[in-house]
């Protein structure tokens, strides 16, 4: 029973953890989505206010130009002329002013309701309109007066009269359509006020837009009436001519402060907001990183190209390096193909040196010691390529011994024959054992190449030469082989064992760009040529087998320091 309940108690909790997880990370998007939404909201509602900010001053600048042109030749204009205009303003004023009212005060709104752009723009082009058409009537008005000021007293007074009964029309006017909007009232009480549209609603709104533009009419013909009658009473001399007509920029551009402060909260929003504060510093790094990304990208592929295209070219002309040129170019697989394992047979004038893990089965008769170098002559090339601690097997009568890669699935071993005369450069951490002469033990002998472009771009400035008569023992990944040079051959670098000293070697480049480029091939192939001579390789590289990977850090640095000797 405990652990059923135990087990539940897991389940129970596991599963709930589970729905507490989900439900944390709906909320979690939920929440990222609506502050996405509103970033882009406060964005997309910057921008417009931004392009409404630079078409409302367009407007401003527009109707100016039009309002100038209006007003051109007006100061020389005969007084009925001037009349007529005035008239033609006060219309203009009405429809203008009506249309306006119709469309409701200035409000801000906020982001989340109706962007203020689109409620508020053509309202605010509309005062524009109505502020110029105000100060061009102020204008003509000004001239008229002045045109007046020069007639008799008799003008002037009947002017004072005319001012008066258009004070009074417009009054009487005013009153009788106040008179109808308030017996409509009192006829239909609820209708005229309900919010739903009614045909009463309707004609109450147009009678009260009537009323308020017969009320601004009413008051500018009261200003023009006072203003006549203060001439009449001072009775001032004639002024002089009045100046070109040019509108009051500071009160047109007062009106655009709606546009201005929502445009500026905005801006304070967008700096608050966290996303804004992010984004700030992400466009400032996103041009750098962009670039840096694509010279990551495009370095590689320029270095490369640079390398195959020139350097490679180059290279591949340089004289061969021929280190050996007169020994003999012998070199033989005995007794057969690579193997898994080769049996060895000593006889008493020969010694076996071999790796002792790579000693898989012995005779029981024959003296075996170990021999700590291989080579006393070169110690520390022994010890770094790891011929050290060496098996070595003597007999007193033939024996056969068993060599096999016991440590390497991959691995095969291959008795490389080299005659007396016959020398194999060759680097000695392919080297598993050697079959000598007890008399006569395999020469060594070192060759630098400090002058070589081909042992420069190889990283190998020396060259380890092994001197028959010996068969060498080494061991290659899926197999070893041995091919004739010829007229020239060329092989992967990373799958080559070693070479006869008399082979003319080069740095070719690999075949095809492509293939470089992708890392299918290394940039150069050994090459080899002569006609008589051998090069021995491995089946696969051992760079294959690990997929490709170049080993890195201090390993990568020892790897390169040892190729640099030649081990």
């Amino acid at each position: 029973m405990i652990a059923l309940a135990t087990a539940l108690g897991r389940f129970v909790l596991r599963h709930f953890l589970s729905f507490v997880l989900i439900c944390s990370v709906l909320l979690l998007a939920q929440w990222g989505w609506a502050q996405w939404r509103a970033w882009q909201a406060l964005q997309t509602e910057a921008a417009q206010l931004a392009a409404a900010q630079a078409a409302f001053s367009g407007h401003i600048q527009a109707q100016a130009a039009a309002s100038r042109q209006h007003t051109t030749g007006l100061a020389a204009a005969p007084l009925a002329v001037l009349t007529e205009r005035l008239q033609t303003l006060d219309e203009r004023l009405r429809r203008a002013q009506q249309e306006r009212a119709g469309l409701g005060g200035v409000v801000l709104l906020d982001a989340e309701r109706t962007p203020f752009v689109q409620a508020h723009l053509q309202a605010l082009r509309l005062d524009v309109d109505i502020q110029l058409l105000q100060q061009e009537r102020a204008y003509v008005q000004e001239l008229r007066w002045r045109l007046q000021a020069t007639q008799s007293a008799e003008q002037q007074r009947a002017e004072l009269q005319r001012l008066r009964q258009n004070h009074e029309r417009l009054y009487a006017q005013w009153q009788a359509v106040q008179a109808e909007r308030q017996a409509l009232l009192e006829s239909h009480p609820i209708k005229c006020r309900l919010p739903v549209a009614s045909p009463e609603r309707t004609a109450c709104e147009d009678l009260r837009q009537q009323q308020a533009a017969l009320l601004a009419a009413n008051q500018r013909a009261a200003a023009d009436h006072a203003a006549q009658r203060t001439r009449l009473q001072q009775a001032a001399p004639a002024p002089g001519p009045l100046g070109a007509f040019e509108p009051h920029q500071a009160a047109l551009q007062a009106l655009a402060a709606p546009l201005q402060a929502r445009h500026a909260a905005l801006i304070t929003q967008q700096g608050q907001h966290w996303l804004g504060r992010l984004a700030v510093p992400v466009r400032q790094v996103v041009p750098t990183a962009l670039l840096i990304l694509l010279g990551i990208v495009l370095a590689p592929l320029g270095v490369k190209a640079l390398l195959y295209f020139v350097l490679a070219p180059l290279a591949q002309r340089r004289p061969p390096v021929c280190l050996l040129p007169h020994t003999l170019g012998a070199l033989e697989l005995v007794p057969g193909p690579s193997a898994v394992s080769h049996e060895v047979r000593v006889d008493p004038d020969h010694e076996l040196l071999v790796h002792p893990e790579f000693l898989q089965s012995t005779a029981v008769q024959g003296d075996k010691d170990t021999c700590w170098l291989f080579s006393t002559r070169y110690p520390f090339t022994s010890l770094a390529s790891g011929l050290v601690a060496l098996t070595r097997v003597r007999t007193h009568e033939a024996a056969c011994y068993v060599v096999s890669a016991t440590h390497d699935a991959h691995s095969e071993i291959g008795m490389l024959h080299l005659p007396a005369g016959a020398a194999l450069v060759m680097q000695p951490h392919n080297l598993v054992g050697v079959l000598q002469r007890r008399d006569a033990p395999v020469r060594i002998t070192s060759h630098w190449r400090l002058g070589s472009l081909h042992a420069w771009l190889t990283l190998q400035l020396r060259y380890l030469a092994f001197h028959g008569p010996a068969q060498l023992i080494v061991q290659g990944c899926r197999g070893v082989r041995v091919e004739h040079a010829g007229q020239g051959r060329s092989i992967q670098q990373a799958a080559t064992i070693g070479f006869n000293a008399n082979l003319a070697y080069t740095t070719r480049r690999s075949d095809t760009f492509g293939a470089y480029l992708l890392g299918k091939q290394g940039l150069f192939n050994d090459s080899f040529d002569g006609a008589e001579g051998f090069y021995v390789y491995e089946e696969m590289p051992h760079t294959l087998l690990r997929g490709g990977r170049v080993r890195r850090g201090l390993e990568g640095v020892a790897d390169s320091l040892l190729k640099v000797f030649g081990i």
